[in-house]
């Protein structure tokens, strides 16, 4: 949080610090590791956004489904596991993301800002042939006044030796510094690579999918693309932050929304639930509230898309009931003698199918009257008829 330079001597200066993490960083990066058979696009690509370490490759179901698992700390100190991730919906984000990065449009994109960076390039190397030219006039200079200075002035001499020589080694430091900046500037495409390049830009979707494309070679694109991915799964919840380290030093930052197993992982299940609730009290229908849900942009646990049947089976766990509620105010009565066959049930104490079996028996007489988008049964009784029907009944 805090970073005070020079507070106390230092073994190396802070400018041979730097250079040393970056060239840590680009000794981890360079050797991802190859791939060791599996179908997991990213294995051994992917770093644990938690706590940083690489996260191993798990197979099950006889090699059929991988998942991402940071298990170190816990394999080692028997730690709590910090977090693993199915990884199928990884590799579908990721192989997504590269082929959109290798897409046409992107592509051209990429070759324009190569030519900018290859005008970027021309600037350098004219500073560069500046500097260097600057370092041999110096060069040049000092050894002219040394061999200008008369011999018999030694110390004079011995001056401008000295001069000369760190003239020398300045102008060689500098040479090398340009070798090493040639060294990682990227070589410029021809017309004959760009066209190439356009050329593979329209195939590389169809040959991706194609059958004959082993996990093997999509994995080695994906080395060649990526340097690393780091993945943070906000606890149990469907949603997953993705960090794409590309090659070249470009990061880009997604969100993932991940399957789940059960509604009360998702983040939002409160809000969700309080939704179907107040519409179902409304009398919305399993299938309104499924449409409603999609078209809002409410994402199941397991699935895309809600329907009828997982609506049904919400209600029914959380005790919502699967039946809408019928509410007495919006029931079209012809008199008040008129009641519903779970409001008679409430009245006598019996439950609703003995009473819908009395009026199946003709025991009670009833007519259908429609609320909404359902029908009910309304049966006119008096005090009589109902005590002579719950004494009859078994």
């Amino acid at each position: 949080m805090v970073l005070q330079q020079g507070a106390y001597p230092a073994y190396i200066d802070w400018g041979t610090y730097e250079r040393n993490q970056e060239q840590m960083a680009v000794n981890r990066n360079r050797y991802p590791g190859i791939p060791r058979g599996g179908g997991a696009l990213l294995g051994g690509l992917v770093a644990c956004g938690m706590c940083g370490r690489r996260m191993f490759t798990g197979y099950n179901d006889d090699g059929h489904e991988a998942r991402y698992v940071c298990n170190q700390m816990a394999a080692t100190f028997g730690a709590p596991r910090c977090q693993s991730i199915s990884a199928r919906p990884v590799d579908e984000h990721v192989s997504a993301l590269m082929l959109s990065a290798l897409a046409p449009s992107a592509i051209e994109v990429s070759l324009q800002v190569a030519e900018d960076l290859e005008l970027e390039r021309q600037q350098l190397h004219e500073q560069w042939k500046q500097r260097l030219e600057r370092a041999g006039y110096e060069t040049a200079l000092a050894r002219r006044r040394y061999e200008a200075v008369d011999p018999q002035n030694r110390l004079v001499a011995r001056t401008l030796e000295r001069d000369w020589e760190a003239a020398l080694t300045a102008e060689q430091a500098l040479r090398a510094e340009h070798e090493r900046a040639l060294a990682r500037a990227p070589e410029r495409l021809t017309e004959e690579e760009k066209a190439t390049v356009r050329c593979l830009a329209s195939d590389i979707p169809a040959l991706w999918r194609a059958p004959t494309t082993t996990a093997r070679d999509r994995q080695a694109i994906a080395r060649l693309m990526l340097e690393r991915v780091v993945i943070l799964v906000h606890g149990e919840s469907e949603r997953t932050d993705l960090t794409c380290h590309w090659a070249g030093g470009v990061v880009t930052k997604h969100t993932l929304i991940r399957p789940v197993r059960r509604f009360e992982q998702l983040e939002h299940f409160d809000q969700m639930l309080a939704q179907i609730t107040a519409m179902r009290a409304q009398g919305a229908t399993a299938q309104c509230i499924a449409d409603r849900l999609n078209a809002e942009g409410w994402r199941p646990p397991k699935k895309r898309t809600f329907d009828a049947a997982m609506i049904r089976r919400l209600l029914q766990r959380r005790g919502l009931g699967t039946k809408r509620p019928i509410w007495s105010g919006n029931v079209p009565r012809i008199d008040e003698t008129e009641v519903t066959l779970q409001e008679l049930a409430d009245q006598i104490g019996a439950h609703r199918q003995t009473v819908y079996g009395w009026l199946r028996r003709g025991k009670l007489k009833g007519r259908l009257a429609r609320v909404g988008t359902q029908r009910i049964w309304l049966v006119k009784l008096t005090d009589t008829s109902v005590r002579t029907t719950n004494r009859e009944s078994p």
